[in-house]
């Protein structure tokens, strides 16, 4: 698991290399095409018109197309949006959009005691005492059930929640989660892992299986980004924020496997009317 994450890190400082050149050659491309264009419309306007013209004419527009869309693509994924039409760009919008998110999470302050703080070091104070005891062991505290379950699992049951996780299993998973969520702080979606899963593939599937070997995460790769979302529109204290959790892929891989496996049999354990709401849970 370990040795997994490493790989993850060394690819990360890669891509970022390779992003850096794709954008700038990119960009490149761009100018040289839209100078090509401009070209080809000069011609065009003085009269020059052939079928060889406009057919060099729609090549390039085609492959403006398709380096704007490259552009346009990155964007759609910051700004959360899956546009109604395949193709479309509206880079503006998109840009519109990261703003307002932005704005809407930044905290521009928080009220205390009746007074308005914005101090950014008393700011992240409040919240780390407020937030302290969620994140803090509660200790060895276990409850105990004084009766019996009338409800068991039969032993073919309880055998095929045991059995040995396959590499299908892992796939199954992988292509169970959102390809576009926002990743932790490995840094790579589930669409990465799905499109080059021939090559990333058996080392993750070697990652996962450690982990049901050994019942626990190496140290390190179970490391989660927590951020703040507001509950309301306008917060004006810390309880007015909710913290989530940006997990791993490895870890999100885990639970739904687990989930998958603990969903054949939950029927047979829990009836399908015995829910409940409690409350601060």
């Amino acid at each position: 698991m370990i040795r997994f994450k490493k790989k993850l890190q060394l690819l990360k400082k890669e891509i970022r290399t390779w992003i850096m050149d794709f954008k700038r050659h990119q960009m490149g491309l761009s100018v040289d095409l839209k100078s090509k264009l401009c070209d080809i419309d000069k011609t065009l306007d003085q009269g020059g018109v052939s079928e060889e013209i406009l057919l060099s004419r729609m090549e390039v527009l085609k492959q403006l197309h398709d380096v704007q869309s490259s552009s346009s693509r990155d964007i759609m994924q910051k700004a959360k949006i899956r546009w109604a039409i395949e193709g479309d760009e509206n880079s503006k919008y998109f840009h519109a959009i990261i703003n307002k998110k932005r704005a809407n999470l930044s905290v521009k302050g928080i009220m205390v005691d009746g007074d308005w703080i914005v101090d950014p070091d008393l700011v992240k104070q409040e919240f780390r005492n407020h937030f302290a005891d969620r994140f803090q062991d509660p200790g060895p505290r276990r409850g105990c059930i004084n009766f019996p379950f009338p409800k068991r699992l039969s032993n073919d049951q309880v055998s095929e929640l045991e059995a040995p996780i396959s590499n299908d299993d892992i796939r199954t998973a992988v292509w169970g989660c959102g390809v576009d969520k926002s990743p932790g702080p490995d840094g790579f979606t589930f669409e990465f892992f799905r499109k080059f899963w021939t090559v990333i593939g058996p080392d993750f599937c070697i990652a996962v299986k450690w982990f049901f070997e050994h019942g626990g995460f190496a140290i390190g790769c179970n490391s989660s980004f927590v951020t703040l979302i507001p509950k309301v529109l306008d917060p004006k204290t810390v309880s007015n924020f909710c913290p989530i959790s940006l997990i791993g892929s490895l870890y999100k891989v885990v639970t739904k496997i687990l989930a998958t496996r603990l969903s054949l049999v939950i029927s047979d354990l829990i009836s399908d009317v015995q829910t409940a709401f409690l409350p601060n849970r």
